[in-house]
């Protein structure tokens, strides 16, 4: 008899912590932001803040669902299905040389040339940004 109540026990949390782990399955999104340096001449970082200390990731070395070339990386955060994350990058041009241009998802960013980039991603992009930024030399 007390086996059968230890055996309803054990199957009845059995029950709870796999709800819980469907659940939280059905929850949680990933957003992707694929970012990368378009032509060499500077570098790409992501906007760090206090709590807030990213990894990057190189895709190639890294499950990657898009097709990314070598020397983009990655970094993946949670939302949910029908919300947003935003991310801000920072372009750091080689001495000489400027922001050219920005593109998400191969769009221009019309009218920044500056060395910040804040980029949105949804369920509208498939939960995937591609930022890319290009550097040009200063004409002086």
């Amino acid at each position: 008899m007390k086996l059968r109540k230890e055996m309803k026990l054990f199957l009845m949390m059995i029950f709870m912590i796999c709800s819980i782990f469907s659940f939280a399955g059905c929850v949680d999104y990933g957003y992707s932001f694929h970012y990368r340096v378009d032509g060499g001449n500077g570098e790409i970082e992501i906007e760090k803040a206090a709590g807030f200390q990213p990894s990057k990731y190189l895709c190639k070395e890294s499950w990657c669902e898009l097709d990314c070339p070598e020397d983009s990386y990655y970094i993946r955060m949670g939302g949910n299905k029908r919300g947003s994350s935003r991310l801000t990058f920072i372009a750091i041009p080689k001495e000489g040389y400027q922001v050219q241009e920005w593109r998400c998802n191969g769009e221009l960013v019309e009218g920044n040339k500056t060395n910040t980039y804040t980029a949105t991603v949804s369920d509208k992009e498939k939960y995937n940004a591609v930022i890319t930024v290009k550097f040009e030399l200063i004409q002086t």
